[in-house]
């Protein structure tokens, strides 16, 4: 655990280290401590467009300069419309544009509407539809080639795009493979130093299994893919790793093969995540039982109107994968022109995003995104695991940690059957449960916060001041940023939720007090 400095504390100094933050019995003074570290400003509201890193940026993230389309993209259009790739020039385009945010300055590809795309209308709006003789996919001529070897599906598109991309220009897919990135940032790709700089073991272990597992599935096509790659065995590997990073961030689901297919333009738009999970709203819950107006989601109280994101989908009777424009539900406007156009690829982590797509959102703009965080229930031995999402606590976790302190509580007259029933619903289970719980809660959050080599600030200052360095260094410091911030939001939410337990406490102390056991003076004679 590093010592606090005044990076948790704004201008606060101190030396002494919290190494009993996760007991129940911290001092005032390294309470106060603790809610100063996680009490650090907020960054201000024109800076939170935080830029989605590596081969991607933000969806939020503020333009401030464009560029036209690049001479690679122009042409990589003209040979998706002779293949018979169709999309309408009027009302779509794509571009470069530059947006700062909160990590820096970030600079990304992407489609944007030239026109407004109506969202009202009952159907969903193809954007840029594909036939399949466009996108580079496996059948079963593929799989007769690599026959002298059982590969797995994600390795046979793999090796398909080796074969096109070490075709040369003559290729029939050459602009599409001249268009893709030249690397990727997936966690496969990390050295452990940068493993490392994500300041989390659980992470650490993640990215080290991929890289792991990269290499394992060279080793079972290395024959294969140097006799394509005409290369020795570490620039085969390379190129290998290349292919399947491709695979991994760029490839569509269709229904003819399980790796699915790589589908020119459409892999231009950017991702934007889902609406918020579905989260209890603690605060001015009922200390015992259910409030029926407490489920919520973590936006309930910024009512979100911006469009939610496209999708993608094959369709069988035409033989086409088209990227749509979702129909707006009520109270979503339509995308304006000029909006870039995103599409949602599903519900990820930001470590589940650099996992499979080599980027990550920023702080607070990913809703999906949580911190397991461990909960003592009773000291070190027994703990309970808390997902800690942006918004508030996981529904079910939290549901088991309230069950967890409630059964540590001779005052809690239920059997085991009602307590779930209870607190499956999202309610709380008596006072000095709900109290004992969130300090728990609070505790370990601030725990978690203070075992950090780095502090949220510093972090958020060395991004800013980014010039030069490893990408996937500044993607392990924008990742780890984004989780303190989490943190810091359980944090004072679970105090938050303590104080009104406390509050109801001395309330019904004073309840308890009889007027007639007040004595009163006597008249004097």
């Amino acid at each position: 655990m590093r010592r606090v400095d005044g990076d948790d504390f704004d201008d606060f100094k101190s030396n002494r280290a919290l190494d009993g933050a996760a007991s129940d019995g911290l001092a005032r003074r390294e309470r106060f401590r603790i809610a100063r570290a996680v009490g650090e400003p907020d960054v201000d509201a024109d800076d939170r467009a935080t830029g989605r890193l590596g081969d991607a940026t933000d969806a939020t993230a503020r333009p401030t300069t464009t560029t036209t389309t690049d001479d690679a993209t122009a042409a990589l259009a003209r040979w998706a419309r002779a293949r018979g790739v169709s999309w309408n020039d009027d009302a779509l385009r794509v571009r470069e544009t530059t947006a700062r945010g909160t990590t820096g300055t970030t600079t990304r590809r992407g489609v944007f509407a030239r026109e407004t795309i109506d969202g009202a209308t009952r159907e969903t709006k193809n954007l840029i539809v594909a036939p399949r003789d466009a996108m580079i996919a496996c059948d079963a001529r593929d799989a007769s080639e690599d026959a002298r070897v059982k590969m797995k599906p994600t390795d046979e598109l793999a090796l398909k795009l080796l074969r096109h991309r070490c075709a040369g220009a003559s290729d029939a897919f050459a602009p599409y493979v001249a268009s893709m990135p030249a690397r990727y940032n997936l966690l496969q790709t990390w050295s452990e130093e940068e493993r490392a700089a994500l300041q989390d073991a659980r992470a650490e272990t993640t990215a080290k299994r991929a890289s792991e597992a990269l290499r394992k599935a060279f080793e079972d096509v290395k024959k294969e893919v140097v006799d394509i790659v005409g290369e020795d065995e570490r620039e085969a590997f390379a190129l290998y790793e290349w292919a399947r990073a491709t695979v991994s961030s760029r490839a569509v689901s269709v229904p003819f093969h399980e790796a699915g297919a790589l589908c020119p333009m459409g892999d231009m738009f950017n991702y934007a995540p889902h609406d918020p999970p579905i989260l209890i709203d603690v605060l001015g819950a009922p200390a015992f039982g259910v409030n029926e107006g407490n489920t919520t989601s973590a936006s309930s109280r910024e009512v979100a109107t911006d469009p939610i994101p496209g999708d993608g989908a094959w369709d069988e009777e035409s033989k086409t994968f088209a990227f749509r424009a979702a129909r707006q539900p009520d109270g979503r406007r339509s995308i304006a022109a000029d909006e870039e156009i995103f599409v949602c690829y599903g519900e990820y982590t930001n470590l589940e995003l650099l996992e499979f797509y080599g980027f990550t959102l920023g702080p607070n703009e990913n809703p999906q995104d949580y911190y397991a965080l461990d909960v003592p229930v009773d000291g070190a031995e027994t703990t309970t695991s808390l997902k800690v999402f942006v918004g508030g606590f996981d529904w079910d976790d939290l549901a088991d940690a309230r069950i967890a302190f409630a059964k540590k509580r001779s005052s809690v007259r239920m059997n085991e059957k009602e307590m779930r029933d209870v607190a499956r619903r999202g309610g709380a289970l008596g006072r000095d449960a709900e109290r004992e719980a969130f300090a728990a809660i609070r505790d370990a959050a601030a725990a978690r916060l203070l075992s950090f080599p780095t502090t949220a600030k510093s972090d958020e200052e060395t991004l800013l001041g980014w010039k030069d360095g490893s990408e996937n260094l500044k993607l392990a410091i924008t990742w780890r940023l984004g989780i303190k911030r989490i943190l810091q939001g359980a944090y004072k939410l679970a105090e938050a939720r303590r104080v009104e337990m406390e509050d109801v406490a001395t309330s019904a102390a004073f309840a308890k007090i009889s007027l007639a056991h007040v004595s009163t003076p006597r008249e004097r004679r």
